[in-house]
């Protein structure tokens, strides 16, 4: 069993052929098999889990990146935001800034030297716009507020 950090590069890379080969993860997968071996059961749940979620989430992320729409996007931070949002909106026991700054160490390992503050920016946008109000009441309920 694999580190998530490592699971989570897998599935990244599994995303990232699938995308710029047109081949659905499925496919990209069992490739993957043929020529590594195994992969990881959380890096395969987070490559299904993107692609079945994948319209969703380019339509969230297109309302959050302001002035660049998802298609225009680099192969690779498009992927990464894409993983980084589908973890923030559908792994329960991760929270969003960890997912956010896990993005950003994909990008500065696998683009451009400006790509971990975009992606950063973007993720931040939407976790405000989607996990604000969730995260602020889960905090309230971490740290009560004292009524005197």
């Amino acid at each position: 069993m694999s580190s998530r950090r490592t699971a989570r590069k897998n599935a990244f890379l599994t995303l990232y052929q699938s995308d710029v080969t047109s081949r659905p993860v499925s496919e990209t997968l069992r490739l993957w098999r043929a020529y590594r071996g195994e992969i990881d059961p959380h890096a395969e749940m987070l490559a299904r889990g993107v692609e079945e979620e994948r319209e969703d989430l380019d339509e969230r992320l297109g309302e959050v990146s302001v002035g660049w729409p998802v298609h225009r996007m680099s192969a690779i931070d498009r992927t990464i935001l894409r993983l980084a949002l589908y973890e923030m909106l559908h792994v329960e026991d991760l929270p969003a800034e960890v997912a956010i700054n896990e993005a950003e160490e994909l990008a500065q390992g696998f683009s451009s030297e400006e790509a971990p503050q975009f992606v950063g920016g973007v993720l931040r946008g939407a976790k405000d716009a989607w996990l604000g109000e969730f995260e602020q009441e889960i905090e309230s309920q971490d740290h009560p507020v004292e009524h005197g």
